[in-house]
């Protein structure tokens, strides 16, 4: 082999090992930029999504307490009418409150007292509209007794407040009416 081609086939050899390290670079270099755009997708940004559908949310405390459940009630509930909604509780897990609709067409929002005897409703605060659009809206006393309650509907509406006399077994109620103000005693239960 002549001088000449021996110097040809080094020079070939020497790009082609150019060529090799700029391909390995760039190969590098395309690696980090899909590692740059799936960090800049995923990590950093987030993943944004137009929909999640689930069946049910709970956010629990640190704890583990459940304290927000969004989503309808699990099978088996204790409510006349189930619900779905978003319903509030306590750090002990006793339901406190919350806003839903309701399978006979109620809508409400409502604030619970924290502990009553059983067979006691727990509402303290309430505002509803039922399927027919009627509304009320209601506070009971610590005992669970009415001391307002206003109701509103296709005749009009009234706006009754009441007292549990001292003996504990009746109310006083008072109603303000468009037709006037009445006023009756009825019993506590």
């Amino acid at each position: 082999m002549d001088s000449a081609a021996s110097e040809d086939l080094e020079v070939r050899l020497a790009r082609l090992e150019r060529s090799l390290r700029r391909a390995r670079w760039g190969m590098v270099g395309l690696l980090l930029l899909v590692v740059v755009l799936f960090l800049a997708w995923y990590g950093v940004g987030g993943i944004v999504q137009r929909e999640i559908r689930v069946h049910r949310i709970y956010a629990v405390d640190d704890a583990g307490v459940v304290r927000v459940r969004i989503g309808q009630d699990p099978a088996g509930g204790h409510r006349m009418s189930p619900v779905s909604g978003v319903v509030l509780y306590d750090s002990t897990g006793l339901e406190r409150g919350g806003m839903a609709t309701m399978a006979n067409g109620r809508v409400a929002v409502g604030l619970d007292a924290p502990g009553t005897p059983k067979g006691t409703a727990r509402d303290r605060v309430g505002l509803m509209v039922d399927g027919k659009g009627n509304t009320m809206f209601m506070l009971l006393d610590a005992r669970g007794a009415p001391v307002m309650l206003a109701k509103g509907g296709a005749k009009g509406g009234a706006l009754q407040v009441s007292e549990v006399t001292p003996d504990g077994k009746h109310l006083q109620v008072r109603t303000l009416g468009a037709n006037g103000d009445t006023r009756s005693t009825q019993d506590a239960d």
